[in-house]
C-alpha cells in the first residue's frame, strides 16, 4: 500500500486548531450535578436541558472541522453515582491534510456506581484527510458505559470518494483498574483498497463501533442481537466477553447506518437519544 501522507509537524507559519472541553458530574442528592466546566479554544461544550433520564453534554468544535497539525482533547467524567450522556452538536469533520495529522484524544473517568455514553454524531473523512483518534477509559467495577464511534468515507450524497488518507483509532478500557479491552485501527495511503477487501469493509463506506461494559453486560448478547439491523442496508454482529459487549456495524452509505444506530441505541439504551441527533 503506498503511503502518502505522514509527516507529523505542521510547516512554520501555519495556523492550528487547538481546543480542549472538560466536563465533570457528581451525585447530589439522588442527583447528577456539574462539578466542572472547562473550555480551551475551538472546543466549547454546552449543556442543554435534557429530556432524557441523564444530563447532556454537547460539544461543539467551532473551527468547523479538523485538519493536519490540529487537536481536540475532551475530559468527560462522571463522579460516584453520577450520570452523564455526550454526543456532539454535528458530525465532525476531517478535511484535506496539506501535511501533518489531525488528533482527537478523548478521556472518559467513572466512579463508583457511574453511567456514561459517549455517544458522538458521525467522523466524516474526506479526501486526504488524516486524523488519529485515542479513547481511554478509567472506569469502577460497577460502572456503566456506552460508548460509540462512527466513521464515514466521504458523503455519497455529494458523490464524494475517498481515495486517500489516513485513519488511526484506538481504544483503552480499563475497569478496577485493569485492562478489559484495546483494539487499534489504522488505514493509510489508498484508503479504497484498505477497505475494499472481506476482511475489511468489503466496500462499505460507513461503519460503527459500538462498546457496552457493565456488570452482567455478556448477558444479554441474544437480546442485543435480536435488535441489530435486519436486511442488505446495513451489516451488524455482536460479541461477548465477561461484563463486555462487543458490536459492529458497517454499510454502503451513512444514512441507513446512522437511522440504524438510532433505532438500536433507543431500544437498547431505553432511553431518547439527545436532541441533536434528530437535527
Amino acid at each position: 500500500m503506498t503511503q502518502t501522507i505522514l509527516p507529523h509537524i505542521a510547516p512554520e507559519g501555519l495556523q492550528r486548531a487547538r481546543g480542549r472541553a472538560e466536563v465533570a458530574m457528581r451525585a447530589d442528592g439522588g442527583r447528577t450535578r456539574l462539578e466542572r466546566l472547562y473550555q480551551q479554544g475551538c472546543a466549547k461544550a454546552i449543556l442543554p436541558r435534557s429530556h432524557s433520564r441523564l444530563p447532556e453534554a454537547v460539544l461543539v468544535n467551532t473551527s468547523g472541522g479538523i485538519t493536519g497539525g490540529d487537536r481536540l482533547d475532551y475530559v468527560m467524567t462522571a463522579g460516584d453515582g453520577a450520570g452523564l450522556v455526550v454526543t456532539t452538536q454535528a458530525a465532525e469533520r476531517i478535511y484535506r491534510a496539506a501535511s501533518g495529522v489531525g488528533q482527537i484524544e478523548t478521556r472518559l473517568t467513572l466512579g463508583a456506581g457511574a453511567e456514561l455514553a459517549w455517544l458522538p454524531q458521525e467522523t466524516i473523512v474526506f479526501e486526504g484527510g488524516a486524523v488519529a483518534r485515542r479513547l481511554e477509559v478509567e472506569m469502577a467495577e460497577d460502572a456503566q458505559l456506552t460508548a460509540l464511534e462512527t466513521v464515514v468515507l466521504g458523503r455519497a450524497a455529494m458523490g464524494e470518494r475517498v481515495t486517500v488518507g489516513h485513519i488511526s483509532d484506538q481504544w483503552r478500557i480499563r475497569r478496577g483498574g485493569r485492562l478489559v479491552h484495546a483494539e487499534a485501527l489504522r488505514a493509510s495511503g489508498d484508503l479504497a483498497a484498505a477497505t475494499a477487501g472481506p476482511a475489511t469493509l468489503g466496500g462499505a463506506r460507513a461503519f460503527a463501533t459500538l462498546i457496552h461494559a457493565a456488570p452482567g453486560a455478556a448477558e444479554r448478547i441474544d437480546a442485543v442481537r435480536a435488535l441489530l439491523p435486519e436486511g442488505p442496508a446495513v451489516r451488524a454482529a455482536a460479541s461477548s466477553k465477561p461484563d463486555l459487549l462487543i458490536l459492529r456495524f458497517i454499510a454502503r452509505d451513512a444514512a441507513p447506518l446512522r437511522a440504524a444506530l438510532f433505532r438500536f441505541l433507543t431500544a437498547f439504551r431505553q432511553d431518547a437519544l439527545p436532541r441533536v441527533w434528530s437535527l
